[in-house]
């Protein structure tokens, strides 16, 4: 079978993959608009969510397949991607820490979050009275490197068209494949083929900042509170995110800057520069989950996306799920086929 990927985000490199993988033939279209948030995301997989660190969806089903997909794609491209890293959190007030240690202690957890009596990597760099916990099975994807690297293989194959396709130009193309797969972001929200899907596009920012070397040169260990700090290499951090559900454009705000620097300045006691400022949208939906399956509107069209701020996790699960169902029509879970919304809301 042959299909056309329009967009090359997480999600369309992942797909892409994949498919090839299961033996069909991809063509990828992607024309590098602004706003992309694979490419400014720190590519974090995190167990736990939210302010009472409730595991994530399907956490124990996701992150294996995520772990074996991005090693596999290392040992193919030939680069380093996937580093599992834990996360020290910073716990601010009694009642964090009663409901971290009320979390460690379940079954479920054990595996996942553990208390610890300092912050590790990051003692000496952290503020006064905080109390600590560790974060287990967390990683970071190396989106920047997979995506570039992703794209330079294509091209030099003849299989990506550096441009941005239209939906009449989509579905022009579609004659001449088994189906088109739009993998476009946020820009997924002005789809006509997917016109009941409940986007709740969001807006992220985040820092690029570096620690004294002899400081932070060693530090591996991401760290949480309000906001994340991800180490990069050479001392530089990414530090964010935030979310906007309202925002007119899609640069970086002076209003989010002081947001992420007022968090910076509550977790650390040591001094930083700033290097850079970034922002993108990420591609939320309303329900959280994903939007998977074939437009109602026209029969080759197909939309895989809606991952949100979790796709590195959710991505490599749901793209050889996809592949199953367009190779070999095995059903698609109802938890993220696009037809759930088939009914007007």
């Amino acid at each position: 079978m042959r299909f056309l990927i329009v967009g090359q985000g997480i999600a369309g490199t992942l797909l892409a993959w994949t498919l090839r993988r299961s033996g069909a033939s991809v063509l990828i279209a992607d024309g590098a608009l602004p706003g992309n948030s694979s490419l400014v995301a720190a590519g974090v997989i995190n167990p736990v969510t939210g302010k009472r660190f409730v595991k994530s969806w399907r956490f124990d089903e996701f992150f294996p397949v995520a772990r074996s997909t991005y090693r596999s794609l290392e040992i193919e491209l030939g680069i380093r991607i996937w580093m599992e890293q834990p996360i020290i959190r910073l716990l601010a007030t009694p009642e964090e820490a009663n409901d971290w240690s009320a979390r460690c202690a379940l079954p479920d957890y054990v595996p996942v979050l553990a208390n610890a009596d300092d912050a590790g990597e990051w003692a000496g760099l952290v503020r006064p009275n905080f109390q600590f916990g560790v974060i287990r099975q967390a990683a970071r994807v190396d989106f920047s490197n997979l995506l570039t690297t992703f794209r330079k293989k294509n091209e030099d194959a003849g299989l990506f068209l550096a441009k941005s396709v239209t939906y009449k130009e989509a579905e022009r193309m579609s004659d001449n494949f088994d189906g088109v797969i739009f993998c476009e972001g946020w820009r997924g929200r002005d789809n006509p083929y997917f016109p009941r899907s409940p986007w709740q596009v969001a807006k992220g920012e985040a820092l690029m900042i570096r620690l004294d070397e002899t400081r932070g040169a060693h530090i591996n260990h991401l760290l949480k509170k309000t906001v994340t700090l991800v180490p990069m290499g050479s001392s530089l951090f990414w530090a964010g995110g935030s979310y906007q559900w309202h925002f007119s454009d899609l640069l970086p705000s002076e209003r989010e800057r002081a947001f992420i620097q007022k968090n910076l300045d509550d977790m650390l006691d040591a001094p930083y520069t700033l290097i850079d400022h970034i922002a993108g949208v990420r591609p939320a939906v309303k329900d959280r989950r994903p939007l998977i399956g074939k437009s109602d509107a026209h029969p080759k069209m197909h939309i895989f996306n809606g991952f949100g701020s979790k796709g590195g996790s959710l991505a490599p699960f749901w793209a050889a799920h996809f592949a199953a169902h367009l190779l070999r029509g095995e059903p698609l879970d109802a938890t993220v086929d696009i037809k759930r919304f088939s009914a007007p809301l």
